[in-house]
């Protein structure tokens, strides 16, 4: 599993040449980075007294980051697995009319699921992406540069799952690819918005 690898094996790993892990693996584990600075963050403002009042909301918090970070590293593994499945579907014999319709079909249920994946990454970046704003005007200052810095992973992440989710769609069907478009297209402002917010906010509690 590419999420258990160590950060230079990963690296390599990407760097290789092979077809997995890629880029929607690489957005994954972005946002799994993302989601721990988050973590960070909270806990770094909750463990000082300055903070008692926001302690509660800070552990609540940090404890939701780090169940999506969970989830974002297990997307790390899926994303692959997801491609790999495309590869094997397109590697199915095609000599008689029932092998060509099994092998359509399973071509048609890898890329699906090659689009959904993607989109749940994106989906769960941007959820935490809405998190940064207000944490920003809560929390430790000395920590605000650990926020942005995940803030800015979490966006990455949400760019990346997106580009996965666009490479597939001309190669599902019309019905499939009009509820992924749909979405997806749900999803860009509100990560555009919230990113301009949370640098914003941080920025003013750096003035």
């Amino acid at each position: 599993m590419f999420a258990q690898m160590s950060i230079e094996e990963f690296i390599q790993r990407l760097s290789d040449g092979k077809p997995t892990p890629g880029g929607g693996s690489a957005a994954a584990l972005a946002g799994a980075m993302g989601a721990a600075l988050i973590a960070m963050f909270c806990n770094l403002t909750a463990s000082k007294k300055k903070y008692v009042g926001v302690k509660e909301e800070m552990e609540t918090t940090a404890a939701f980051a780090q169940e999506r970070q969970k989830l974002l590293l297990e997307l790390v593994d899926r994303d692959s697995a997801a491609y790999e499945k495309i590869l094997a579907a397109n590697r199915l014999p095609k000599e008689t009319e029932a092998e060509v319709a099994l092998r359509r079909k399973a071509i048609n249920g890898a890329t699906l699921e090659a689009t959904r994946t993607p989109l749940e990454t994106a989906t769960v970046s941007v959820g935490l992406l809405e998190l940064v704003p207000p944490l920003a005007t809560k929390g430790n200052p000395n920590a605000l540069s650990d926020l942005k810095v995940g803030m800015e992973l979490l966006y990455t992440s949400f760019s990346g799952g997106k580009a996965n989710v666009e490479i597939n769609l001309p190669w599902l069907n019309p019905v499939d690819a009009k509820q992924i478009k749909s979405q997806l297209a749900a999803l860009c402002p509100l990560a555009e918005r919230t990113l301009c917010k949370g640098r914003e906010e941080i920025s003013l509690q750096q003035e």
